[in-house]
């Protein structure tokens, strides 16, 4: 009996992690609400949360500092183009810059309080744009967009062409990729000038990912499709419609994951065609995905940061 008891002990102990599918945890500094991550090179890597806070690890992830970026004002994205160099963005407008690895922060000049920015992408030290969503009185829910050209000193608005915009997507030499509800606008010039398709019968998508000419769109209600055309032309992959995808990361023209709301973390191995769910060794929610390597890793909820080998 005693030998039984053992035995099961053991068995109760490995299958969690047999069931994890090789995902691992990395131990976070910050028990709030991760939203977004970023690395420069494989082992430097910054988070930002809900509560405006920002962390930094040159170990991937065994040790940590934290910052305090805003006075509890939520950060949704970040980039760092150095270990010192780099930009977030969040709700009332913000956009914020640091040259000493998080220290000190400089607010970009906006003149915005009323937008909540989503992402930022800087496909330069000096082009980049940012874009989000704007709840005003003439423009209820409106997406809302802004370009800079001499590095963030000066942002100009956008005209805007659809309801709230969710995510930038750029790879080299490729179209910029702005999501907003039920359209995915591209752009050939860095976000100079836009042109606009529908998402599958116009469901709203709110995460995009590509990997050469293999891209994946995921959103509300389940809503999933893939393409195998560089965006012109998309399919359904419709999965469950209680589940909310937030993110999204091809990791080569056939493999890539979506993760969202329920603990949902599903992945591909034909190019977005079919998905299955992967088992996590924590439950929560996923915010954000980051490629480094050969290393995906997830973010989200209560200070969650997850990896796994993938190539």
């Amino acid at each position: 009996m005693k030998q039984f008891l053992i035995t099961f002990v053991i068995l109760s102990l490995s299958i969690p992690s047999l069931w994890a599918q090789n995902w691992q945890i990395v131990d976070s500094p910050l028990k709030e609400n991760i939203n977004g991550i970023t690395f420069v090179g494989p082992d430097t890597m910054f988070i930002i949360t809900d509560k405006g806070n920002m962390a930094r690890s040159f170990d991937a992830g065994k040790t940590w500092d934290t910052f305090r970026v805003t006075f509890g004002t939520s950060l949704e994205d970040i980039q760092f183009f150095t270990s010192d160099t780099g930009y977030v963005c969040g709700a009332k407008g913000s956009i914020l810059y640091t040259t000493d690895g998080g220290y000190t922060w400089d607010k970009e000049p906006i003149n915005d309080t009323v937008s909540w920015l989503f992402d930022i992408q800087m496909f330069s030290r000096k082009v980049g744009l940012v874009a989000g969503l704007t709840n005003t009185k003439n423009m209820p829910f409106g997406g809302v967009a802004y370009r800079t050209t001499n590095g963030g000193k000066n942002w100009k608005k956008l005209k805007t062409f659809g309801l709230g915009y969710s995510e930038i997507f750029y790879q080299p030499n490729h179209p910029v990729y702005l999501l907003s509800y039920g359209k995915i606008n591209y752009s050939n010039d860095l976000g100079k000038t836009w042109k606009s398709t529908l998402t599958v019968e116009g469901k709203p998508g709110r995460a995009l990912s590509f990997y050469g000419k293999t891209g994946i769109v995921c959103g509300l209600q389940g809503m999933c499709a893939y393409s195998n055309d560089t965006g012109k032309t998309w399919y359904p992959a419709q999965q469950d419609k209680q589940t909310m995808f937030i993110a999204a990361q091809m990791v080569d023209e056939e493999n890539g994951y979506i993760g969202g709301t329920k603990a949902t973390i599903l992945k591909t191995s034909d190019g977005g065609k079919t998905w299955d769910k992967e088992s996590l060794p924590q439950s929560f929610n996923i915010y954000d995905f980051y490629l480094v390597g050969n290393r995906l890793y997830a973010v989200g909820t209560d200070g969650s940061i997850i990896f796994k080998k993938v190539k």
